[in-house]
């Protein structure tokens, strides 16, 4: 028997065997519109999420000095795996800043919640060094270096921060602090995608 006389007689017994087989009644099938999200809601609603995200991160900053600097002190601090080459090359401010957040005249709970603010949308939008300007803080109260000590106490508590250090004298020396900020997904992306190219 060829393959064709195989497959007739296939046929032949599935309508012998579905002869008596009676389709179900079909229901009604109504369809449901749901609004689609548009752009705006959906911008709306990443905004918020990004909000809420700072505020946590600001939330999470305590404004009570913990360890105090002086006024000239220079300060410094890394990330474990940070390479010492990359942060030598901060140190001597040869990363140019990309972003900068100038605290001066700003009260200890607004420089919290800026400075939470600024570093969430410096590693949203793939900022990868900034310039922190806290001032010496000569005549701030309590205590000299106010805000110089507590950025030096909330930057490393920041999930994204990196590195920081002291400024050269041309971007505001002990009065200004250098930030760097760890790849978000998208540039480690372009990262990834400009050394395939290579």
């Amino acid at each position: 028997m060829s393959k064709n006389d195989q497959a007739i007689d296939d046929i032949d017994l599935f309508r012998e065997l579905m002869q008596d087989v009676k389709p179900l009644p079909q229901e009604e099938i109504t369809s449901v519109n749901t609004p689609k999200a548009s752009a705006e809601s959906l911008e709306a609603r990443r905004r918020a999420a990004e909000a809420k995200i700072e505020d946590d991160a600001a939330a999470a900053l305590s404004e009570e000095v913990r360890e105090w600097v002086a006024p000239t002190d220079i300060i410094g601090w890394k990330h474990d795996g940070v390479q010492d080459g990359v942060y030598r090359q901060l140190k001597r401010g040869n990363y140019e800043p990309q972003a900068a957040l100038n605290l001066h005249k700003l009260r200890v709970s607004e420089a919290r919640r800026e400075v939470a603010s600024f570093i969430q949308e410096c590693y949203r939008t793939g900022v990868r060094t900034a310039l922190i300007i806290h001032g010496q803080g000569l005549k701030s109260q309590p205590r000299p270096a106010l805000l110089k000590s507590l950025c030096y106490q909330w930057l490393p508590e920041l999930e994204p921060v990196l590195a920081i250090h002291s400024a050269q004298k041309f971007h505001g020396g002990s009065g200004a602090s250098y930030v760097i900020i760890r790849k978000n997904s998208a540039v480690k992306l372009a990262t990834k995608e400009q050394n395939r190219k290579r």
